[in-house]
């Protein structure tokens, strides 16, 4: 079995929108693996931000006290 795209996570905070985004891709991941899909093979990194983006902006929307922050 090949590993996982997205490694292990130790420590997240739900509240920010981008740890909530890797929650939410990590647990896509986990079911596509648990279905018999191949990491790297039968979709990538990409995929898994792309299908998880629209569940974390509908409870980002929807939560008053999840933030994001701001780099520069």
């Amino acid at each position: 079995m090949a590993a996982p795209l997205i490694r292990d996570i130790r420590h997240t905070d739900a509240t920010t929108l981008e740890d909530l985004l890797l929650i939410m891709a990590k647990n896509m991941e986990r079911s596509l693996i648990e279905a018999g899909a191949t990491p790297g093979e039968d979709y990538s990194m990409r995929d898994l931000y792309t299908w998880a983006t629209p569940f974390a902006l509908e409870v980002f929307k929807k939560n008053d006290s999840i933030t994001y922050a701001i780099e520069f």
